[in-house]
């Protein structure tokens, strides 16, 4: 069975009370009028749903790509670790330039991709002092790698090495770009 909504003027509003009221109309609250806010409070919890599972999702992207920002970050906050390196494109070439002073040859490893370049250096300790009154101890020792992007696609079996000085430096010859031309039919 369906209940009707109850309109009593304001008069009969007053009459009930015991005031005196003018003759407008007014929406009494029965449990149908009721029910007719229920739907406002179910869009309010599909809204606080909403924003719920976006919070969640910006968390959860934010816990997947913090590998990536610890890995930018330490490139510019660990400045001691970094390896100092110079990239300089050319007509041909990538040319990188890295400063490895006190490393041997041995110690240096060179992994070359299609469009990057990580360079690793082993740094030993070769202190005569095994004490630790230290006044001022700043030279670094460990392993030590960078990585950088190559801005063009390069030929990997062209690519030379050589290391001079502390200097390391590579060639990386650039790949042509090809072109082809077709034939409309």
């Amino acid at each position: 069975m369906e209940e009707k909504k109850e309109i009593k003027t304001k008069k009969e509003l007053e009459m009930e009370k015991g005031r005196e009221m003018e003759g407008e109309e007014v929406l009494v609250e029965t449990e149908e009028t009721a029910a007719e806010t229920a739907p406002v409070e179910k869009r309010l919890e599909k809204g606080r749903n909403t924003a719920q599972k976006i919070f969640e999702d910006m968390i959860s992207t934010f816990r997947d790509k913090q590998g990536d920002f610890e890995k930018a970050m330490s490139e510019y906050t660990a400045s001691s670790a970094k390896l100092a390196m110079d990239v300089v494109e050319t007509e041909n070439d990538i040319i990188v330039k890295t400063d490895l002073p006190g490393v041997k040859k041995e110690d240096i490893v060179i992994d070359l991709t299609e469009d990057s370049l990580e360079i690793m250096a082993i740094f030993e300790d070769e202190s005569e002092f095994k004490s630790d009154n230290f006044i001022k101890k700043e030279r670094r020792y460990g392993e030590s790698k960078r990585t950088v992007s190559l801005p063009k696609m390069v030929k990997i079996d062209e690519a030379s090495a050589k290391f001079d000085n502390g200097v390391l430096t590579v060639i990386i010859p650039k790949e042509e770009k090809r072109r082809h031309t077709l034939s409309v039919e």
